[in-house]
């Protein structure tokens, strides 16, 4: 079940602003909530914009605040002047689950914090696949995101709760055809990863594949001996893509 108010902590989300605790928890209601699933998308191409471009500058010391300001104005209107410093910080994104014109605005002022004056902005791919995938058991999520860059994919992919393996082994991410089977695997990997000592997973990778024709993720865990067909030790995986 969602937690009231969760559809307000996207925008913090997406620029990395929540608490440890608060990402955990809007990973939980990310994974089953598709409106903001939907909306994710949307300002996630404003932070590829933002790794795409050149080095920043100094901006004017008052240009962050007017920005957020706008933004506060234009999603909820005029705030209360006694609001504190916390509380400033949840409504600059304050109500992104409305769509439209709020997450235009948003996604507008995350080029801004970005302070980007002059240059071209690389090209930002074309979002071709998001999902979630799951344990069996339910006891831990991931959400990815697939993106066409030229002929090759590159996949965000977030976890806040796989387990530490041990030392050699580590978790690789494959895509999926739909007749895949640990016993007669069918699949492509994207490559592997470790999560940190909190069990997060923040990884940004590449692969030659059409989700079209392999539309499941699956993360397996994987023994380190050199050999590189999957294990046949699914963790997460997902719903085929429609």
């Amino acid at each position: 079940m969602s937690e009231p108010g969760a559809h307000t902590d996207l925008g913090a989300y997406v620029l990395g602003m929540l608490e440890p605790p608060e990402r955990e928890s809007f990973d939980r209601h990310l994974a089953g909530c598709a409106q903001c699933q939907a909306e994710l998308g949307e300002l996630q191409a404003a932070a590829r914009l933002l790794r795409s471009a050149p080095k920043a500058v100094d901006p004017p010391a008052d240009l962050r605040a007017r920005t957020l300001a706008a933004v506060q104005s234009a999603a909820v209107g005029p705030e209360p002047a006694a609001a504190s410093p916390r509380t400033i910080r949840r409504r600059r994104w304050p109500s992104l689950a409305l769509g439209g014109a709020v997450a235009v605005a948003a996604a507008t002022a995350a080029l801004f914090l970005g302070i980007r004056l002059g240059g071209d902005v690389g090209p930002s791919g074309e979002l071709e696949l998001q999902a979630t995938l799951a344990s069996a058991a339910g006891d831990a999520t991931a959400f990815a995101e697939v993106v066409k860059l030229g002929i090759g994919r590159e996949i965000d992919f977030r976890s806040d709760d796989l387990p530490i393996l041990p030392k050699g082994e580590f978790y690789e991410l494959w895509f999926a055809a739909l007749e895949d089977r640990p016993s007669e695997p069918n699949r492509i990997s994207a490559g592997t990863f470790h999560p940190d000592e909190n069990g997060r997973s923040r990884v940004t990778l590449t692969a030659a594949v059409d989700p079209a024709l392999y539309p499941t993720l699956v993360v397996s865990a994987e023994p380190g001996d050199g050999d590189p067909a999957p294990s046949g030790e699914d963790v997460l995986r997902s719903a085929p893509a429609e």
